[in-house]
């Protein structure tokens, strides 16, 4: 139902949002400060292919896999499905590597979860 469709969505967009909250802060505390300024240039060039790559491959995939149907009037319907079942493999995917992350973390001791200024 489209109800379904549009909480799923803002709960995708939330995520997708708390990704780069979480990646960003925890850059210095793992890349050496001699190497920062190219770790930054790294992850937002990737952000950046995702921004501009993801919406071309969620449009390729509707015009070719997920066309239902015409209205009368011309306006082609779509099945949002598989787009959505993308967005989810990106969420979990980007689940995986956060564990991943917390593993890394716990085994060399980056404090990832501790707080950047000390008192």
């Amino acid at each position: 139902t489209w109800l379904f469709a549009t909480v799923l969505t803002i709960f995708l967009g939330v995520v997708f949002s708390l990704v780069p909250l979480a990646m960003w802060p925890s850059v210095p505390k793992i890349i050496p400060q001699s190497q920062l300024g190219t770790a930054y240039g790294l992850i937002f060039w990737v952000q950046n292919i995702g921004l501009g790559g993801v919406p071309w491959l969620i449009g390729w995939v509707l015009n070719k896999y997920c066309i239902i149907g015409e209205k009368a009037d011309g306006t082609t319907l779509y099945d949002f499905q598989i787009p959505m079942i993308i967005f989810t493999c990106f969420g979990i995917l980007a689940l995986i590597v956060a564990f991943m992350l917390k593993a890394e973390d716990k085994k060399k001791g980056y404090g990832l979860e501790q707080p950047n200024i000390k008192k």
